[in-house]
């Protein structure tokens, strides 16, 4: 029974969530039912994750393999739960858990009627879904599938805001999501062509050894690919859909596409990166140098137009494009510890800024207020949201004890060990201009004078959330433990260590 229950956990964990979002529109009108509908699937999703992770270390790595049909690679669909696949799982319902509590009973204002609140749970369980998908799969067109489901899903959450301003940012992400669709494609195609495979793993063996005859191919497809993943991942300057849809989307909306959407992309694009072309044939094609360069220059222009935002949803918007930076700069390093560091720096911002846009969210819904200076003493009236918003903002600073330090500190052990003094001096950098553009939303909160107004913390599920999601910011930070060796092995794995 257990050994049955293991083999199936890695389809489990990404059909869950689709089924239930088949069969929740005829709950529409029992939105109770619904909300508890929607929790109960991320828990089982939680544990799900958990219990293949715990699976994947005592196994010390070795992934579990479940064969689509019972058709075998190449010929078959592969979904694979290694290190990397259980670790973005944890991620993903670690984070889409708390964020679907704070929804609870909290999304009419924003969204509408029961039916529209009803709609936004499909799009928002087909997302879940789609990037559990990402986390497993094995298989280069599968990817794209899924990749598309999580698009037309991101652009429906957008418009879910009943607000114009949300209809516009929508349709920009549908064109500039569907140019980067078109050219991950392209991709694919080009690798189809020259090794014959779908399957990364054959599909990378093969490239291995012909890629020296068709060297233009090769470089077409890693072009279209990073260029492609680049739009969706919002990398700078290609981020020009993201801070519209980010900041106009419903607060839980903006806390799942920030804090796992662009996640999913990333993994997509570092399992392109690593796991088909290979760690090899990117240092021949100089991929590591773009990488690291396009990232430096990401964590600087991202924080600059973040500290020029007066508009607090927007500045933490401008925000994720400085923070994608660190990871696409990770990208480049090609060492255990910046991959490392890299791997842990994704989950921890993608924990903190959920925490961030939720306790945002949560300020903007109590005070009807938008822009940081008019925010001035609401720490005081709401303690647990700007507490929330605190610990949030020092973990994506990165002071020690908090989750987004580990993170940096691995990143900066990379650069060292690659020799590139640059990317130390801009990640050092980043945390300052960070902390620019944060500390002064803190400051204002609890040392100046704020209106008399009677702003109050949101309902229990909400502080609930946000507690789970502080909790997990500090305990990454302190005992970092089981999440650093996935985090480490999938490194390993990566780069062939192992």
């Amino acid at each position: 029974m257990i050994a049955s229950i293991t083999a199936n956990l890695p389809v489990f964990v990404v059909i869950a969530p689709l089924f239930v979002a088949f069969v929740l529109p005829t709950f529409a009108r029992r939105m109770r039912l619904v909300e508890g509908l929607v929790i109960f699937v991320e828990t089982l999703g939680l544990v799900g994750a958990g219990y293949l992770a715990s699976i994947v270390l005592r196994q010390k790595g070795i992934p579990i393999i479940y064969q689509l049909g019972g058709w075998p690679a190449p010929w078959g669909i592969e979904l694979e739960a290694g290190s990397l696949g259980v670790f973005f799982l944890l991620v993903i319902a670690g984070v889409s858990l708390p964020v679907s509590l704070f929804a609870k009973g909290n999304l009419t204002e924003e969204v509408g009627s029961k039916e529209r609140v009803a709609r936004f749970y499909v799009l928002y369980l087909l997302l879940g879904g789609a990037l559990a998908g990402m986390a497993v799969t094995n298989d280069l067109f599968n990817v794209f599938v899924l990749v598309e489901v999580a698009t037309l899903s991101c652009c429906g959450l957008v418009s879910a805001r009943n607000h114009p301003r949300a209809a516009e940012a929508a349709f920009t992400y549908l064109i500039m999501a569907t140019l980067g669709s078109t050219l991950v494609l392209g991709g694919i195609g080009f690798l189809y062509m020259v090794t014959g495979h779908l399957n990364m793993g054959f599909a990378s063996q093969e490239l291995g050894r012909i890629w020296q005859d068709y060297p233009h191919v090769v470089w077409m497809a890693v072009s279209f690919i990073l260029v492609g993943f680049g739009v969706k991942s919002a990398i700078f300057p290609l981020h020009v859909w993201l801070p519209d849809a980010h900041s106009t989307a419903p607060s839980p909306a903006s806390a799942i596409l920030s804090g796992l959407a662009v996640k999913g992309y990333l993994i997509c694009l570092l399992k392109f990166l690593y796991s088909v072309f290979g760690p090899e044939l990117m240092q021949k094609f100089a991929v590591h140098r773009i990488l690291a360069l396009v990232g430096a220059v990401a964590i600087i222009a991202g924080s600059v137009l973040a500290l020029t935002q007066e508009e607090l949803k927007r500045r933490l918007a401008y925000s994720t494009v400085a923070q994608v930076g660190y990871i696409i700069l990770g990208f480049g390093l090609v060492n255990t510890k910046g991959l490392t560091g890299t791997l842990f720096y994704l989950a921890s911002h993608a924990v903190i800024k959920s925490t961030l846009f939720l306790a945002a969210g949560a300020m903007l819904a109590a005070t009807g207020k938008k822009n940081v200076r008019e925010l001035a003493g609401v720490g005081r009236k709401m303690p647990i949201t700007m507490a929330a918003f605190t610990v949030g903002s020092l973990g994506l600073i990165g002071i020690p004890l908090f989750s987004g330090f580990i993170g940096k500190w691995y990143l900066l052990l990379g650069s060292l060990e690659a020799g590139n003094i640059l990317s130390v001096a801009v990640i050092i950098a980043g945390s300052v201009l960070c902390a620019a553009y944060l500390l002064p939303v803190i400051r204002g909160a609890y040392f100046e004078p704020g209106p008399e107004e009677d702003w109050k913390d949101p309902g229990l599920p909400q502080k609930i959330a946000l507690i789970l999601l502080v909790a997990a910011i500090v305990i990454l930070g302190v005992v970092p433990g089981p999440f650093l060796e996935l985090a480490k092995r999938a490194a390993a794995e990566l780069l062939a260590l192992q």
